[in-house]
């Protein structure tokens, strides 16, 4: 197998490289271009069975490139990159049969499942030129989803002879993609069989002929109906292929496309299933979700403010339960309600949330062990493929976090007493070891003895942590001045702020700010 890879970004051309075992999956000559120009070029005396290109680069970017591309090698695979939360990108990505459409930062489990899908796409190619005269119902159920639009708009290269069933009659047909997350969905095709069965009696109820295929991870069907189906029955129809699914299936989303006239058009039914099923990150498992139009240019959501993550960490450190909990419901409503929220964009929200929790639980001295349960936090986020999946996870995590918390104060009642009062008045300059030593009733030396015996470190660092910690979010803000941080987090010399903040984090706080543009 031949693999081209595209990206004006050497870093991420040498990255891939060096990071992916490329001949453990048959990938045995690897080409490089640094933008779609050169890629188009090297094509001319290099065939390659499969493309990993980003979609936006300099003087030709990824669409172009393929669209040249697949003129001369039509089954060319293609696995599209990208930063970018554009859904033109994203539509003309599927128009150009793109195995797989992959976010950065790039997941390399994901693109190496997305390889092998992309190998199995180019195997599956390969008989097909060979069987044209008597092709597999199945085979056709494949040709349908891959046909281009050009081919439409000249009458196809799919005539009516090639189904078992006078097509012709039938005038309104749709595309059914259905996702599955369960074991039984590793091998897709070995579930074909199984789940076309199922589907035989919600087809016959309402007296459409179907065909099947798979295009890995994704079962496809095909429903040919001799009339439009109303909104009503595709209601019912999409709960009937839901009960059936449930008889096979334990945990999986479907999508129902648009209806289109005629099997030419199939393949635009198709594309719309494949665009809306990223929204069923958002919806609850053994659904199914119908065809909505998505404008071709979409303003994305931010999830990343600022005041979001600010209100999180000071429930945390305020040890306000209650709160959190409440705090999560509304995020995962938020959610769920929202249009033009991509999931990668819920996970690196929810992950940022796990930071957060790990932050308090260091601050709060408790074992990480405890409320993460030993797993690689990143990598048990991305394998969520709910935002009820990451609701769920982040609760786990919260209820050991709390109780860690409870335990902690059972044994000092005191020195939780004391980390409540520097949450809340670590603003204040005046704050010392005399003043909370007043709060508390005791002792200074008592309590200087106590907190360090209690949490390794000494009070005063303790309020210096607490304080920079607040400061790190503030400067987030490119409307906070660093001399208003400073103030705002207990400090009147900013000079002096901005010496144990380097001492503390290695930069400057106008370096720090500049970082954390980038990240």
């Amino acid at each position: 197998m031949n693999l081209l890879i595209v990206d004006d970004e050497k870093l991420t051309r040498e990255g891939l490289l060096s990071s992916i075992d490329f001949s453990s999956l048959n990938i045995e000559r690897i080409e490089t271009a640094e933008d779609g120009l050169q890629g188009l070029k090297l094509c001319e005396g290099f065939q390659p069975d499969i493309v990993l290109t980003d979609v936006r680069m300099p003087k030709m970017d990824g669409i172009r490139m393929m669209e040249g591309i697949q003129e001369v090698y039509p089954d060319t695979a293609v696995i599209f990159m990208s930063g970018f939360s554009d859904k033109e990108y994203l539509k003309a990505a599927i128009k150009l049969h793109a195995v797989s459409y992959v976010e950065k930062p790039i997941d390399l489990a994901e693109l190496t499942e997305a390889l092998k899908d992309a190998l199995s796409q180019v195997e599956r190619n390969r008989p097909n030129k060979a069987e044209e005269s008597s092709e597999s119902a199945e085979a056709l159920a494949y040709r349908l989803l891959k046909a281009s639009e050009k081919e439409n708009d000249a009458g196809g290269q799919i005539g009516e002879d090639s189904f078992d069933f006078p097509v012709c009659q039938y005038e309104s047909c749709f595309s059914v993609i259905i996702r599955g997350y369960d074991p039984a969905f590793l091998r897709p095709q070995e579930r074909l069989l199984q789940v076309a069965g199922a589907f035989e009696k919600p087809a016959g109820d309402f007296k459409l002929k179907q065909l099947y295929t798979v295009n890995p991870p994704l079962l496809v069907f095909h429903f040919f109906s001799k009339r439009e189906l109303s909104e009503k029955s595709m209601q019912l129809l999409g709960e009937g292929l839901t009960e059936a699914l449930l008889s096979v299936c334990g945990c999986f989303h479907i999508v129902i496309g648009k209806q289109v006239k005629g099997y030419a058009e199939l393949s635009h039914s198709y594309n719309t299933a494949v665009i809306n099923l990223q929204q069923c990150f958002f919806r609850r498992d053994n659904t199914c979700y119908f065809y909505r139009h998505i404008p071709g240019k979409t303003e994305f959501k931010n999830l990343n403010h600022t005041e979001r993550f600010r209100t999180f960490r000071d429930l945390l450190s305020d040890h306000k339960e209650e709160e959190t909990d409440k705090y999560l419901s509304n995020i995962l409503d938020t959610l769920i309600h929202a249009d033009y929220v991509l999931p990668n964009q819920a996970r690196e929200f929810y992950y940022r949330l796990f930071q957060l929790i790990m932050e308090a639980g260091t601050a709060e001295k408790l074992e990480q062990d405890r409320y993460l349960k030993n797993f690689d936090l990143w990598e048990r986020v991305s394998a969520c493929h709910s935002v009820f999946e990451l609701d769920a996870l982040i609760r786990e995590s919260l209820k050991l976090f709390f109780q860690g918390v409870k335990e902690s104060a059972q044994k000092s009642p005191v020195v939780y007493s004391i980390k409540n009062y520097i949450a809340e008045n670590y603003e204040n300059m005046d704050l010392s070891i005399m003043v909370i030593s007043d709060y508390v009733k005791l002792s200074s030396s008592y309590v200087c003895t106590l907190f360090k015996s209690e949490t390794g470190i000494t009070l005063n660092q303790y309020i210096t942590e607490v304080r920079l910690a607040r400061a790190r979010d503030l400067l987030s803000d490119p409307r906070n001045r660093i001399v208003d941080i400073a103030e705002r987090v207990g400090y009147s010399d900013s000079n002096y702020f901005s010496k144990i903040f380097r001492k503390s984090f290695g930069l400057s706080p106008s370096e720090f700010r500049e970082k954390a543009k980038v990240w």
